[in-house]
């Protein structure tokens, strides 16, 4: 079972592969003095948090697990090629359908339009996936099978 911030390297490292062009980056702890140096922009990935359904109905406690991630798209152009919306385009591209450790695929949840401000254009791409969340439990603590009948008893 992967940990939450081997999902969130991965999602990074996954996009620093496919877009190149930018900086990728985790999101800043403090988001009012990030100072964009990349000369056309950045997306920056942070994990919103996950939503537990239900447990799976086994001997130990196995509950799936949404994990949710927004990627925050910062760039200096607004539109044509290399712009924030030919990047939103990108960034959806190179994440649907890519699967993170212990995951499956990543689906698009919303995108939404953060604001412009001196000139940097920022959009939020947020996306899902869902993994299991296990117990960790003792291993061989369990009473073993001793006898085996092929009987069934009335």
């Amino acid at each position: 079972m992967a940990t939450t911030l081997q999902i969130i390297d991965a999602v990074v490292e996954h996009l620093k592969v496919k877009l190149p062009q930018l900086a990728v980056e985790y999101f800043p702890e403090q988001p009012a003095q990030y100072r964009l140096n990349h000369p056309k922009g950045a997306l920056l990935v942070s994990y919103l948090g996950s939503q537990f359904s239900t447990t799976v109905d086994v001997t130990y406690i196995a509950q799936p697990r949404t994990v949710k991630l927004s990627i925050t798209v910062i760039l200096r152009q607004l539109n044509g090629r290399g712009g924030a919306v030919d990047v939103l385009d990108a960034v959806r591209q190179a994440l649907v359908g890519f699967r993170p450790p212990d995951c499956r695929k990543v689906w698009i949840v919303s995108e939404k339009f953060l604001g412009e401000a001196a000139g940097l254009w920022q959009y939020a791409v947020d996306v899902a996936s869902e993994a299991m969340q296990i117990e960790n439990a003792d291993v061989n603590t369990e009473t073993p099978l001793t006898l085996v009948t092929y009987e069934e008893s009335q």
